[in-house]
């Protein structure tokens, strides 16, 4: 019975890592001599299958290795001589328009043919690894109508019109200059991709004042204004929205 008791533990330690492993839904990947190996997962941590995979040779140019995942979500890339880094995209219908999505590293560090593991995740906001400018959010450009120049009291409103590109509800996002996605008079940065509905007020000491805002240029003053992200026409992983704001 002593040894029993004694056994029953030592059971229990060993059985949990195989039921944490039997708990996800895709396996990890191992690093193996000779290939960048990875997992891709979506905002939920569920593979994604189809994921572009670029290995980009950081000593010669334009020299790439490409390859996607499978449906577990894995990829397994043979690597030649030299110095590499890895890159992942996936391509996102939403709202009739197409978008291409960079998708976060574990680990920006390059890497040799002795190979290596690289997973990555989609994430909707946050500064990219390596680039002192690019967000995984969008960007949305301010303009102020002519006769309008009182930016700097302005608060902006954007309040999701349905799911966001990852299928979340996303949240009503209430900004001043100077938080965290509005630093620059110009621009907001970091903005999940979505639909959002968007309206302003001047709040200068006084009971807060509805503005007028619109699509710049195109769009006609209003109260309120739907507000979508436009991908870039190139194909690369940006997408930008537009809206102008005056009495």
């Amino acid at each position: 019975m002593t040894t029993m008791k004694l056994y029953l533990p030592l059971l229990a330690a060993l059985a949990l890592p195989a039921l944490t492993a039997c708990g996800t839904d895709a396996p990890a990947a191992r690093q193996e001599t000779g290939y960048a190996t990875g997992l891709v997962m979506d905002t939920n941590g569920k593979p994604v299958a189809g994921a572009r995979i670029l290995l980009d040779n950081t000593v010669f140019y334009a020299s790439y290795i490409n390859g996607s995942t499978g449906a577990d979500g894995t990829y397994r890339l043979k690597v030649q001589p030299g110095a590499w880094r890895a890159y992942a995209t996936i391509q996102k219908e939403y709202n009739g328009r197409t978008y291409s999505l960079d998708l976060h590293p574990d680990s920006a560090d390059s890497f040799d043919d002795s190979g290596a593991v690289r997973n990555f995740t989609w994430k909707l906001e946050g500064r990219k690894p390596d680039n002192n400018w690019g967000y995984y959010g969008g960007l949305v450009k301010v303009f102020n109508e002519s006769g309008f120049y009182e930016m700097e009291n302005v608060e902006i409103t954007l309040e999701p019109a349905g799911p966001l590109i990852d299928g979340s509800e996303g949240r009503t996002l209430v900004l001043r200059l100077g938080d965290n996605y509005w630093r620059d008079l110009a621009y907001l940065e970091d903005i999940p991709i979505g639909r959002y509905t968007a309206s302003a007020v001047l709040v200068d000491g006084g009971a807060p004042r509805a503005l007028r805002v619109r699509d710049y240029p195109d769009g006609d003053l209003a109260g309120r204004m739907q507000l979508d992200f436009i991908p870039d026409a190139s194909g690369t992983p940006d997408s930008t929205a537009s809206i102008s704001i005056g009495y």
